[in-house]
Protein backbone atom coordinates (compact mmCIF):
# COMPACT_ATOMS: atom_id res chain seq x y z
CA UNK A 1 0.00 0.00 0.00
CA UNK A 2 1.27 3.48 -0.94
CA UNK A 3 1.99 6.06 1.58
CA UNK A 4 0.62 8.65 -1.29
CA UNK A 5 -2.05 10.84 -1.33
CA UNK A 6 -4.12 11.17 -4.40
CA UNK A 7 -4.63 15.10 -4.63
CA UNK A 8 -8.23 14.26 -5.82
CA UNK A 9 -9.30 12.41 -2.69
CA UNK A 10 -8.25 15.67 -0.94
CA UNK A 11 -10.76 17.65 -2.92
CA UNK A 12 -8.00 19.63 -4.98
CA UNK A 13 -9.27 20.66 -8.48
CA UNK A 14 -5.78 20.10 -9.68
CA UNK A 15 -2.31 18.59 -8.69
CA UNK A 16 -0.60 21.85 -9.20
CA UNK A 17 -3.17 24.06 -7.19
CA UNK A 18 -3.48 27.36 -7.03
CA UNK A 19 -0.50 28.01 -9.68
CA UNK A 20 -2.67 26.06 -12.80
CA UNK A 21 -4.95 29.21 -13.23
CA UNK A 22 -2.68 32.19 -11.41
CA UNK A 23 -1.87 34.89 -13.19
CA UNK A 24 1.49 35.27 -11.68
CA UNK A 25 2.83 31.37 -12.56
CA UNK A 26 4.70 30.50 -15.85
CA UNK A 27 4.82 27.13 -17.15
CA UNK A 28 8.45 26.17 -17.90
CA UNK A 29 9.42 23.30 -19.87
CA UNK A 30 12.55 21.94 -19.27
CA UNK A 31 14.87 20.18 -21.77
CA UNK A 32 14.58 17.21 -20.02
CA UNK A 33 10.75 16.72 -19.78
CA UNK A 34 10.24 18.38 -16.67
CA UNK A 35 7.70 20.86 -15.75
CA UNK A 36 7.95 23.77 -13.61
CA UNK A 37 5.51 26.47 -12.36
CA UNK A 38 7.95 29.81 -11.98
CA UNK A 39 6.31 32.37 -9.38
CA UNK A 40 6.68 36.05 -11.28
CA UNK A 41 6.12 37.78 -7.73
CA UNK A 42 8.93 35.78 -6.25
CA UNK A 43 11.13 38.45 -8.92
CA UNK A 44 10.07 41.41 -7.09
CA UNK A 45 9.37 40.10 -3.76
CA UNK A 46 11.45 37.95 -1.66
CA UNK A 47 7.99 36.34 0.22
CA UNK A 48 7.34 33.83 -2.78
CA UNK A 49 9.47 31.30 -3.72
CA UNK A 50 10.63 31.42 -7.90
CA UNK A 51 9.32 27.49 -8.06
CA UNK A 52 6.81 26.92 -5.69
CA UNK A 53 6.61 23.60 -4.13
CA UNK A 54 3.31 22.11 -5.77
CA UNK A 55 0.57 21.75 -4.86
CA UNK A 56 0.16 25.39 -3.42
CA UNK A 57 -3.05 25.26 -1.52
CA UNK A 58 -2.82 28.80 -0.24
CA UNK A 59 -1.01 31.79 -1.44
CA UNK A 60 -1.28 35.72 -0.66
CA UNK A 61 -0.23 36.76 -4.28
CA UNK A 62 -2.79 34.51 -6.20
CA UNK A 63 -4.77 36.13 -8.24
CA UNK A 64 -6.96 33.93 -11.07
CA UNK A 65 -6.41 34.61 -14.91
CA UNK A 66 -7.94 36.63 -16.81
CA UNK A 67 -9.73 35.09 -19.66
CA UNK A 68 -9.72 36.66 -22.50
CA UNK A 69 -12.40 37.88 -24.26
CA UNK A 70 -14.77 37.11 -26.96
CA UNK A 71 -14.87 40.27 -29.68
Amino acid sequence: MSDQVDSNSLGLRDPIGLCTDCRHARVIHSSRGGTFYLCQLSETDPRFAKYPRLPVLRCIGYEPAEEAEDL
